[in-house]
């Protein structure tokens, strides 16, 4: 049994995990060679490759394949999607906007086919079929080697949040419930933030001597944060103090302490910052983490950033 399942999983990768999501309009891959591309391409009629990867430039593979989707004469949308956090609202946005606005046929790829891209076919289907729920949720299965565990189960949350919503507001589920949804009233869970600097005027400090920076976070997010004195555990401050450069030099965290702060409501936090040697400006950038899942601002959420003098 073991070896069986251990060939499928290699049989599917070797192959490009290449599956029909709605019949003759939406098909999903991996990262696929510029050759498995173009023979896709002409065996399915795509029109447009929705590369789920972001844009990537410099990297062979994105070279590559924007030579190919030329090549071809079709169209090529990048989107930035994870395959360990909830999707960015501004992101999710824009794949809304390029499924409604694109030509068909399309296909979605991130790099294996499984996570990225088994939550845009989930999206595709509710958007574009009248498919059910679970039907949809079934493109995050372990048939395209999704594991709901880990920090890919995150990706599992996108669907438990709309299912709340639906019961919050008394609907069931169709294209128009999940259209306004996903564009008005989506929120990455806990993951939304509002943070300010408590103390005026400028950061002026010392070299050689710590310093520190209050600052006020509001929870603007659906869901209560539960911050913990363990850092692998609940909400806390993450921060990074960055040189004229952006290059790191300090990291940290703070409001490691037991709290509860309910969507509108405020907890301040005191960010202490080793001594630096060097004078000069740095960036002071002030974040909040869930733990085992992301930094607020990797959801969409704005980080707060700085300018600390040292002389």
């Amino acid at each position: 049994m073991l070896l069986a399942a251990a060939w499928e999983v290699f049989r599917t990768l070797a192959l490009g995990n290449v599956h029909e999501v709605v019949p003759g309009r939406v098909y999903r891959s991996g990262q696929l060679s510029g050759r498995a591309l173009e023979k896709l391409v002409r065996q399915r009629g795509i029109r447009t490759v929705i590369n789920l990867r972001g844009c990537c430039a410099p990297e062979s593979w994105y070279l590559q394949e924007a030579r190919a989707t030329h090549q071809l004469d079709i169209n090529q949308e990048d989107i930035t999607f994870s395959a360990g956090h909830l999707p960015p609202t501004h992101e999710l946005r824009r794949l809304i906007e390029v499924l409604e606005y694109c030509e068909y046929p399309v296909v979605f790829h991130c790099f294996r086919g499984v996570d990225r891209t088994g939550l845009a076919a989930t999206i595709a289907l509710l958007l574009l079929t009248d498919v059910s729920l679970d039907r949809a949720a079934a493109e995050m299965s372990l048939r395209y080697l999704h594991l709901p565990w880990g920090r890919t189960g995150n990706l599992d949350r996108f669907l438990n949040l709309y299912r709340e919503w639906l019961e919050q507001q008394g609907r069931t589920h169709d294209r128009q419930a999940f259209r306004c949804w996903a564009l008005e009233h989506y929120c990455p869970g806990p993951c939304r933030a509002h943070i300010q600097r408590l103390d005026a005027g400028p950061v002026v400090c010392v070299a050689g001597k710590p310093f520190v920076v209050r600052v006020r976070c509001r929870n603007s997010s659906i869901r209560t944060w539960h911050l913990s004195p363990v850092p692998n555990k609940g909400i806390y401050v993450a921060w990074s103090l960055l040189d004229g450069e952006r290059r790191t030099i300090h990291t940290g965290t703070a409001g490691l302490f037991h709290a509860e702060v309910p969507p509108g409501q405020s907890v301040d936090v005191t960010v202490a910052v080793p001594a630096v040697a060097m004078p000069g400006k740095y960036l002071l950038r002030v974040d909040l983490n869930e733990a085992q899942h992301c930094l607020f601002r990797e959801t969409g959420s704005e980080p707060l950033d700085i300018e600390v003098v040292i002389r």
